[in-house]
């Protein structure tokens, strides 16, 4: 009864929305990294050095690009703020896997030859060193070791999935465009997966909707207001209209401008400490705060029962 308890729970609260804009942001990059990627086998950089570098480096560098602006398009309505991000994303992602998979090349070629590690072991190697790129091009964009390491846990597992299906399957009948959308849903799949799963604080807005709009924070200010610098931009606000920081472990909610009426639990505040389960309201918008510990504290006894 309790791996049941624990999986109906799993589903019930995970992020469907982001598992389904990671997935779409998959299949739109493996669609364009198909679409320009030279014909030819773009899975072996020891073999098809250039068509490879290419291949993943538009793949990995889109995929993070979208997976990075498609929540902020959809979540927000903010056009400019997603193309600023997704350009930005992109390009930390091309330029980090790319640099990653020059450098994975040269270092294979040298052991291969001294016959220090065999083929089928430096594939595995690959796999891995392609989702540490990854991991890092999301960790460099939110500033924190934190999403590396939340990246790297989703990314890892799914790419040495994708690739050792990869590897018997679909690069044996070269079906170019299969394989990189299969390795688009699984990368999309596991990514969001993990990140919902190892969330530490968070705001869902519309729980009464199937599809809940969740914000992770992650940082140790997020700021709320009417720019597009902000964290969430919120049509009608002022330019920083409150904010929530961290310290020592605790999430305060500070006013930052007081012509907007900010209210907590129905109650008007200008700094608070924020408790699982505060009703965040600013004009027609509304957000419920949650945090890890009182979510796992939740579930035992539901998992039990």
């Amino acid at each position: 009864m309790l791996p049941a308890a624990v999986l109906y729970y799993w589903g019930a609260n995970l992020n469907w929305l982001f598992y389904l804009q990671a997935c779409v942001s998959g299949i739109l990059a493996a669609f364009f990294a198909w679409l320009l990627t030279p014909d030819g086998n773009p899975w072996n950089l020891l073999e098809n050095f250039q068509i490879s570098l290419l291949a993943n480096g538009i793949f990995t560098g889109l995929f993070i690009g979208f997976v990075s602006a498609l929540p902020v398009l959809q979540n927000e309505n903010r056009l400019v703020k997603a193309v600023g991000y997704w350009i930005s994303a992109t390009s930390v992602g091309l330029a980090i896997n790319m640099l990653a998979a020059v450098i994975f090349t040269i270092t294979g070629e040298v052991l291969v030859e001294h016959m220090l590690v065999s083929k089928s072991l430096l594939r595995f190697f690959w796999w891995v060193f392609l989702a540490v790129g990854m991991s890092l091009s999301f960790g460099i964009l939110h500033h924190s070791f934190k999403i590396v390491c939340r990246s790297l846990m989703g990314l890892t597992p799914a790419f040495i999935f994708a690739g050792t299906l990869l590897d018997r399957f679909f690069i044996v009948e070269e079906q170019w465009f299969l394989s990189f959308l299969f390795v688009g849903l699984v990368c999309g799949s596991c990514f969001t997966i993990v990140w919902d799963l190892l969330k530490e604080t968070w705001l869902d807005e519309d729980q009464s909707k199937l599809f809940v709009r969740r914000y992770y924070i992650d940082s140790p200010e997020f700021i709320f207001g009417g720019l597009n610098e902000c964290d969430l931009s919120i049509d009608g606000l002022p330019e920083n209209a409150f904010s929530i920081i961290e310290k020592e472990g605790i999430h305060y909610l500070e006013v930052l401008d007081d012509t907007q009426l900010i209210q907590i639990n129905n109650s008007r505040f200008r700094y608070r400490t924020l408790i699982d389960g505060d009703i965040i309201k600013t004009g027609d918008r509304s957000f419920v705060y949650h945090s890890k510990l009182a979510r796992t504290r939740d579930v035992l006894p539901e998992a039990v029962a």
